[in-house]
């Protein structure tokens, strides 16, 4: 474990200690973008910063506010959601380590393939690019500018292939982990002074978004404390019971959980693909819980759907109970959203569950088992894995037909099997047969392989890969999301 946490903080600590390897005309291109934003990381211009700003959509209205603190490598960024009742998300880096915090300020671990993004990212906007090793790869044109393209690289991160403007050194979009699993372009839409002579970035978009996020105002080399670049106390908390097993059920295609929401009882399909806790809005207005103003948009596989943010007193699962949760509602009734089967499910139960406490799930038993996060998991078998929860989707390294790697979310709600992105097969030449439906060579997590495994292609909203309730159910688990952790073992099913 130890090693894994220290991935991110080697790849930003190391980049300017590493000895430069530019060629001829990629060190000129960074040598002019050096001269053109006037300082790089680590020079001591800037030894603390705070950032406010906004993201605004295709309309240009405000859709978030955010406040970016740090020192040095360590920072700490905090994002409102104003249509969603000013709930706030919160990101930061240890200076070793990534960390995400969700709308009840359950803090889990950033590992993996996304913290070496993230490392990319962040050296990315702190100018800390100049120095690194860089080879000068084409000139081209991208945004309707003509650009030469550097690429440089960082050990333990991403490379990053910067688009130049020759002329006057500003980049004019970034794309990090080029052809890898991560691939991002930053797209720069414009430079903003700091101080006189010194610029950072000033506004940028990702990939083909319309969400443009934009720097309002820059405060360089204010106080601040080292408790202001903490994660913030969670605001839900968990009431442990006696760690007694208590049953869930299984159908042909959905896990089911009872959870008794401020009293009032209801079943609710257990979905590990869902980012936060949704119940449907009849059941939430049954069980009294209060609409906080505003309303939002979520993302699913059939599509968007409107939300509502709502806070729940208690929620109760077996006899532990998860108190002052925020939560998402919506007209399921009305949508049969993610076909919640036409049975009056109440809703689904996902991140939330997961965040605060270590969740063994025992499938082919059926049976759900909730500890303290400082529980121990020395005695626990299975396959232990690392997982991203950046998305608060569980997503886990696995390998298609013997060399393809992919990054796959882990969601129980899903009736299928498995399927890939459409984009991603098609970039990796998966052919499938009937209707983009088929069958994988081989399918491997760890050191687990499973062959002729059925597949279809579809749009996913996020991710690369989506493995559904019908291969998950033969597993057994441990959710520790708190340790950024999980461990799955094969079971009878």
């Amino acid at each position: 474990m130890i090693a894994a946490v220290a991935v991110a903080g080697v790849a930003i600590a190391g980049a300017r200690a590493q000895t430069p390897s530019q060629d001829a005309k990629a060190a000129s291109l960074l040598a002019k973008h050096g001269a053109y934003v006037g300082w790089r990381f680590g020079d001591g211009s800037f030894t603390s910063m705070r950032i406010s700003g906004h993201v605004a959509n295709a309309e240009g209205k405000t859709e978030q506010s955010f406040v970016m603190l740090s020192g040095g490598l360590v920072y700490h960024n905090t994002y409102t959601l104003l249509k969603l009742g000013d709930l706030t998300v919160h990101t930061g880096f240890t200076g070793n380590l990534f960390w995400h915090s969700d709308i009840n300020g359950f803090t889990t671990p950033i590992y993996g393939d996304y913290a070496k993004y993230l490392a990319s990212f962040t050296l990315l906007l702190q100018e800390g690019t100049t120095e690194l090793p860089a080879t000068f790869v084409a000139d081209r044109t991208v945004d309707d500018k003509s650009v030469s393209v550097v690429k440089v690289t960082l050990k333990n991160g991403d490379a990053i292939e910067l688009d130049v403007d020759p002329e006057t050194g500003a980049y004019v979009a970034a794309t990090i982990d080029p052809g890898g699993a991560y691939e991002t372009t930053i797209h720069i839409l414009s430079y903003h002074d700091v101080v006189p002579g010194k610029k950072m970035i000033g506004s940028f978009r990702f990939d083909k978004s319309k969400f443009v996020s934009s720097y309002d105002t820059f405060e360089p080399n204010e106080p601040i404390g080292n408790d202001d670049l903490h994660p913030p106390p969670a605001f839900a908390s968990w009431t442990f019971g006696s760690g007694t097993p208590f049953p869930i059920a299984l159908t042909h295609s959905r896990m089911l959980i009872d959870a008794t929401v401020n009293g009032v009882k209801g079943r609710f399909i257990l979905d590990t693909g869902s980012s936060a806790i949704v119940l449907d809005d009849q059941f939430a207005d049954r069980a009294n819980v209060p609409v906080l103003h505003g309303a939002g948009q979520a993302s699913t596989l059939y599509g968007p759907v409107k939300t509502r943010a709502r806070r729940a007193d208690t929620i109760a699962f077996g006899d532990s109970t998860l108190h002052n949760v925020a939560v998402y509602t919506e007209d399921f009734r009305n949508s049969d959203y993610r076909g919640l089967d036409r049975a009056g499910y109440d809703g689904l139960i996902g991140f939330d569950l997961f965040a605060g406490a270590i969740v063994k799930l025992d499938t082919y038993a059926s049976r759900m088992t909730l500890l303290d996060p400082s529980a121990d998991l020395s005695s626990v078998h299975g396959l232990p894995l690392l997982v991203d929860l950046s998305d608060e989707i569980p997503e886990i390294p696995m390998t298609l037909n013997k060399t393809v790697s992919v990054n796959a979310a882990l969601d129980t709600g899903s009736p299928g099997i498995v399927f890939v992105d459409a984009d991603f097969a098609r970039k990796h030449h998966l052919s499938f047969w009937t209707k983009g439906c088929g069958n994988l060579e081989s399918l491997t997590i760890g050191p687990i392989t499973y062959t002729d495994q059925s597949v279809c292609t579809w749009g996913l909203p996020t991710g690369d890969m989506l493995v559904g309730f019908d291969f998950l159910k033969h597993f057994d688990y441990v959710f520790d999301y708190p340790h950024g952790r999980m461990f799955m073992t094969p079971n009878k099913n």
